[in-house]
């Protein structure tokens, strides 16, 4: 029996990439965020600009599933695209 996977925080599924990158946090963010692509300032307080704590955790969920250890705490500590990024692809 074969397993259809969840779609992720951007409601896309298998046809979305497993790795987490720098591009698809910053996809995955803006829209959870329902902001156009590349609106985002790196430096921008996603708090400021709609991010609650729903958002979060379904982005914690969905990076954890490509392998990532993270969780909310961390992220809201330090909400900046630059920040998440470093936070995720530097650990």
């Amino acid at each position: 029996m074969s397993e259809n996977p969840a779609p992720s925080a951007t409601g896309q599924g298998a046809e979305r990439s497993d790795a987490l990158t720098a591009e698809r946090i910053r996809a995955d963010v803006e829209q959870v965020l329902g902001e156009p692509a590349g609106s985002l300032g790196e430096h921008d307080n996603l708090l400021d600009r709609g991010m609650d704590s729903i958002r979060l955790m379904s982005l914690v969920e969905s990076w954890r599933k490509t392998g990532v250890e993270t969780d909310f705490i961390t992220l809201a500590e330090e909400p900046t695209v630059a920040a998440w990024t470093r936070l995720l692809l530097d650990a």
